[in-house]
């Protein structure tokens, strides 16, 4: 009986949903991408501490600039996306398989996912329509916020080290008009200890398990007047157990909040060029899109806010665990005026948001109450509470149209960025002897770059950071809507940079390093 119930039900949602005539329409687009790039044409391989290999093909050029983490679209790739919609009316399937050939750490190339989809339009009028997505293999893109480098909840949000793979998820998102709003969810295999012990005298007595994590976010939109936009988002998400033998097997639960408003006046402005942009999302910061120049004037302005906390093991108190609290937020605007473009973008971020999905800047712990987070050189003045990193980038861009389909787009940029650094305190510390004062002298700075710590720089005693400033120069070329290149060459001048060395006794000593880095890269894709 209840086998014909079902068929019979299945029968009739079939009449329901295919009674009329179906339209399909295929949408099959592929994407190859070229590089070529030298992160430091000063350096020769084996002279620094990161390695830079000379100029070769299918490399990044990388400067200062990049020291947000690395997103999973960060190296060059060729894209292949096929999708297919059924126009059914009220319900409209669709599905995309999007892959990216691209090569690994090793210099292999192996097939990645690319945001394989599958999804369910509905539309309620014209204007007010809704949208059921799936992202069976990653959900990297569906995050909060909405500037890149203080957006949160991605892939990453669950600790990779630990992690079994990518992180699927689903979205379901409705746009009313004027009031637009998301919900979705995540889930991540994570291997991590439990509060078991085992016995297994002299061996290892941790139990590690393997179990499921999930994550839930959501946000709305809303546009009170023409032109304004508001927005809030939050989110919440288990990251596994603390592998700290004092609390191992605790929960680290994380959560947090975005914020947004923005107004947009005029025509489109759209992103600067910047290849950094680029191989953040190739696309969110696509160089192959077009700019609608229907209109002449365009203006842009937004500020973001961001608020995250998660459960680390507390140093101050042993066996227990606190809130690890931490901010960040942007400020950008967009200025064109027909063809010439200017562009203004300043972000601030607290170290502990840097190293929010390591977790923490000491994995697995929150910082003591004794860590030293504030700036030296001449930034003193800055208040405890915005000791993080700055970095800020003001950019001009102009299109020349040239004969036929090309078209040609000078680029000039120029930025500052304060690092943001960690300094352990000496009353956290047991000096003892007749050379205390000395010893606090000899306590040095970690300048802190993205989440890896092989990508900081651990300063000479008694040494604080310096900023660091960068310019860059692109020139984009455009055959068309289908062919891009964009040739970058950029120049920072890090004084941060900081090597052992041997002095004239054989002792190692640390130092500083040649500040110059002048990298050149170059991008091209055929979209078709």
């Amino acid at each position: 009986m209840e086998r014909r119930l079902l068929t019979a039900a299945a029968a009739l949602l079939a009449v329901i949903l295919f009674s009329g005539p179906v339209r399909s329409q295929v949408f099959d687009e592929t994407k190859i991408s070229f590089s070529l790039a030298d992160d430091n044409v000063l350096r020769d391989p084996g002279e620094t501490r990161i390695n830079s290999p000379a100029l070769y093909f299918g490399g990044q050029a990388q400067s200062p600039a990049d020291r947000v983490e690395g997103s999973i679209y960060s190296r060059p790739a060729s894209r292949l996306i096929v999708s297919k919609k059924f126009d059914l009316g009220a319900l409209d399937p669709e599905g995309g398989l999007r892959m990216r050939l691209r090569p690994d750490e090793n210099g292999a190339y192996a097939l990645s996912d690319d945001g394989t989809y599958l999804a369910l339009n509905f539309a309620f009028s014209e204007t007010m329509n809704g949208k059921f997505l799936l992202n069976p293999i990653d959900s990297d893109r569906i995050r909060i916020g909405s500037h890149y480098d203080i957006s949160w909840g991605g892939t990453n949000v669950f600790p990779k080290n630990f992690r079994r793979g990518l992180v699927p998820g689903a979205a379901l998102s409705f746009d009313l008009g004027a009031v637009d709003f998301f919900v979705a969810a995540k889930t991540s295999l994570i291997r991590s200890p439990s509060e078991t012990i085992l016995d297994n005298p002299g061996g290892n007595t941790n139990q590690y398990v393997e179990r499921t994590n999930y994550g839930a976010l959501g946000g709305f939109n809303v546009e009170p007047i023409e032109g304004l936009t508001v927005g809030i988002g939050g989110g919440y998400f288990e990251k596994g157990t603390s592998t700290r033998p004092n609390v191992l097997g605790k929960p680290i639960d994380a959560g947090g909040g975005s914020a947004r408003i923005a107004y947009h006046l005029g025509g489109q402005v759209g992103n600067r060029l910047d290849l950094r942009l680029y191989m953040q999302d190739p696309e969110k910061y696509g160089i192959s899109d077009q700019l609608d120049m229907s209109k002449h004037l365009g203006f842009d302005i937004a500020l973001e806010f961001a608020f995250v906390d998660q459960v680390l093991e507390d140093l101050d108190h042993y066996g227990s665990t606190r809130h690890e609290q931490s901010k960040a937020f942007a400020l950008t605007a967009g200025f064109r005026l027909d063809r010439l473009r200017l562009h203004f973008d300043t972000v601030y971020r607290d170290l502990t948001y840097i190293t929010f999905n390591v977790p923490g800047f000491m994995p697995y712990q929150a910082l003591p109450a004794s860590a030293d987070l504030s700036h030296g050189n001449g930034f003193s003045f800055l208040p405890e509470a915005l000791s993080g990193e700055w970095f800020s980038v003001l950019s001009a861009d102009y299109h020349l149209r040239l004969s036929g389909n090309l078209g040609l787009t000078p680029a000039i940029s120029g930025g500052m960025l304060l690092p943001a650094t960690y300094k352990p305190g000496a009353d956290g510390l047991t000096l003892e002897g007749p050379f205390v004062s000395e010893q606090v002298k000899g306590i040095q700075k970690v300048v802190v770059r993205g989440t890896r710590q092989g990508d900081w720089d651990i300063l000479p005693a008694g040494e604080d950071e310096m900023p660091v400033f960068i310019g860059k120069l692109d020139l984009k070329l455009n055959v068309g809507s289908n062919f891009t290149f964009v040739g970058e060459v950029s120049y920072a001048n890090d004084p941060n940079f900081a090597q052992v060395f041997m002095d004239d006794r054989g002792h190692a000593i640390r130092e500083f390093d040649n500040p110059h880095i002048l990298g050149l890269g170059l991008v091209s894709e055929l979209a078709f």
